[in-house]
């Protein structure tokens, strides 16, 4: 039912192998779901020839393949859950620029697609309360949120027109710039990064220098970017020992391990519920920054007047539906349970405990300052040395803020 997992070989450079794990390892970040064996129409399948010129065949032939991963962790909380052989639950796999456009915003209209990197579930909390509450069709637009999922790419999809605006992964949309496509990330949706070294509160792991001696469970994708946390902390790996893991962390419950590599919104949401409560060692305090959620658009569209107001509009609208997101998570997991992802017989309380750990990513003393995606010279300057030290090779010049300066205007809120 669920595709191969992606395995690194000796083939795999060390950049491929570190936007593979980012692309399996960021989207699924919700548990607890279930994938209908009905098409959905609104999920384009960037391996069929017949939905890509060659142009859009040729990036995405650059572009690693989505594959199905091994995040969705909550083994029976959602009725609907995938179960896979023998139990185990898989998910789907300077500065900025910011010099003022000579390009008119003038008022947005029309019928936009704003394609979402996975499924519909809550980490897309933002946009279904835009629409919910009629901040895009107040604006002038009408947004088709294009679901994802596995089986998608989103680079290729805005290539081609099809969507505005793509959220994506940053180290992916950074792959498909270096390969020629017209595209600029405009925001972030996570200002932290998410990934963590999640230890037992009763025996914490503080620091990295506090791996000394321990277990640490790693899975096998998940290698390039640990490493490059380590170098980034100066961490010899001969000091403690990596243990491979495969993706239930119960041998941290157990206490088989000291720690394990995961993911902020789930592995501790999973320990919770087993009755352990986890200590997270956030990469992002040691070294090792990351923006995620990249928003994503192409870049010539920011010349032409209608586009850029339709763009300005579309995250003016998802702006002010995020601030209503993160004030009030419950409400945000009945969207996603009972409106948006409906089909997917998502679980409530894993929901709310997802959208509550997306919060702390989310929300930071910049966005409070500059409005939410914001990317300061700071974060894109870590940004691009992280993604760097994975063998990507950012720029700053893929980063703009010329959408969010239209968008807020000096404020921190539309």
């Amino acid at each position: 039912m669920a595709d191969a997992l992606p395995i690194p070989t000796r083939n795999n450079t060390i950049a491929e192998m570190f936007v593979m794990n980012i692309n399996c390892r960021f989207s699924p970040r919700q548990n607890s779901t279930r994938f209908s064996d009905e098409k959905d129409s609104s999920v384009i399948n960037t391996n069929d020839a017949s939905v890509a010129s060659s142009a859009e065949a040729t990036l995405m032939s650059a572009l690693p393949s989505p594959a199905m991963s091994r995040r969705h962790l909550l083994r029976g909380v959602g009725a609907g859950a995938l179960a896979v052989a023998g139990g185990s639950l898989l998910a789907a796999c300077g500065a900025a620029t910011t010099s003022s456009s000579t390009v008119s915003s003038g008022a947005a209209s029309g019928t936009v697609g704003l394609q979402l990197v996975f499924i519909k579930n809550v980490q897309f909390a933002g946009s279904y309360f835009a629409d919910q509450n009629g901040y895009w069709k107040n604006l002038g637009l009408n947004v088709n949120l294009m679901a994802g999922g596995p089986n998608l790419t989103v680079e290729p999809v805005v290539q081609s027109g099809k969507a505005l605006v793509g959220i994506t992964h940053t180290a992916q949309a950074v792959k498909a710039i270096i390969n020629g496509a017209d595209l600029q990330i405009i925001g972030t949706g996570f200002q932290k990064n998410p990934f963590v070294l999640i230890s037992r509160a009763a025996a914490p792991i503080k620091t990295p220098q506090d791996l000394a001696g321990k277990k640490i469970g790693v899975q096998a994708l998940d290698l390039p970017v640990f490493t490059a946390f380590l170098t980034a902390n100066k961490i010899d790996k001969s000091t403690f020992t990596i243990v491979p893991l495969q993706s239930d962390p119960t041998p941290l419950v157990t206490g088989e391990l000291d720690g394990i590599m995961g993911f902020y919104s789930n592995e501790p949401n999973f320990l919770r519920i087993k009755g352990v409560e986890p200590y997270n060692l956030l990469f992002d305090s040691f070294n090792y920054p990351l923006m995620e959620e990249a928003y994503i658009v192409k870049k010539s569209n920011l010349q032409d007047p209608a586009k850029r107001a339709q763009i300005v509009a579309l995250m003016q609208g998802e702006s002010k539906g995020w601030l209503d997101a993160v004030a009030s998570v419950d409400k945000a997991a009945d969207l996603a349970v009972n409106n948006y992802g409906k089909d997917l017989k998502l679980d409530t309380s894993q929901q709310v405990l997802a959208m509550k750990s997306e919060v702390d990513l989310v929300v930071t003393a910049d966005t409070k300052a500059h409005g939410l995606f914001w990317m300061t010279d700071t974060l894109i300057n870590g940004t691009v040395n992280s993604l760097k030290l994975g063998g990507v090779e950012a720029t700053k010049d893929m980063f703009t803020l010329d959408v969010l300066n239209d968008v807020y205007k000096g404020k921190a809120t539309v």
